[in-house]
């Protein structure tokens, strides 16, 4: 963690020069670059509303600083959210991937934008709104059974919550093609399984700033 002081309504694009800056000279391990990163608010563990470059820093808070692997938001109206590819037949899951969306609360449009992501025919695609903050700590032995799936012909899209809440910056989309079955685990490989989850840490992937005015 660092911290940092700013002046009252800093433009978020000026207070990431600051950060940049401040990080060098606490000898942060972490190379940050002005628009390969993006601050967001910390709520608790979880990352939660993005800072746009034209907003403005206004009180003391906590932040998370995050490198960018891709585009950024355009405008506040927009929404990012962390997608995780189940795989049954492997199961796995594939490394965590973002979106951004232009309608947080149409289900059928969320599920033409993980088309375009992963290949899968619409009709193939299915989600779930389970454990919606990052970091989701679910194993892969559980994903299948304990998550509820929804698709694009699902009679209960108003379950979902999409038409009332819709999403917010930094909720998790399980999805899955599915077409695939689930894999046979033996003994061993569910094992296996359990040992490597209980062997990993958790990387949030954020570096956390305190800041003050």
């Amino acid at each position: 963690m660092m911290e940092s002081i700013y002046a009252e309504s800093t433009p978020v694009r000026e207070f990431k020069k600051q950060i940049i800056e401040e990080a060098k000279v606490q000898g942060i391990d972490c190379v940050f670059e002005l628009d390969k990163m993006r601050l967001r608010d910390k709520i608790v563990m979880s990352p939660g509303s993005i800072y746009l470059d034209y907003q403005q820093i206004h009180a003391s808070m906590e932040l998370y600083v995050e490198p960018l692997k891709g585009p950024e938001k355009e405008d506040g109206a927009q929404i990012q959210v962390y997608v995780i590819r189940w795989r049954p037949s492997q199961c796995s899951v594939d490394p965590i991937e973002e979106i951004i969306l232009d309608d947080r609360y149409d289900f059928k449009y969320i599920i033409k934008k993980l088309l375009e992501l992963s290949g899968v025919p619409v009709e193939y695609i299915s989600f779930s709104l389970e454990g919606r903050s990052f970091p989701v700590e679910i194993s892969c032995l559980n994903i299948e059974n304990k998550l509820k799936w929804y698709s694009i012909t699902s009679d209960r899209p108003y379950s979902l919550g999409l038409y009332v809440d819709g999403y917010w910056d930094g909720d998790v989309i399980y999805y899955k093609d599915n077409r695939e079955t689930m894999k046979e685990l033996t003994d061993k490989e569910r094992s296996e399984i359990q040992e490597a989850e209980e062997a990993r840490s958790v990387n949030l992937m954020f570096h956390h700033v305190h800041v003050q005015s």
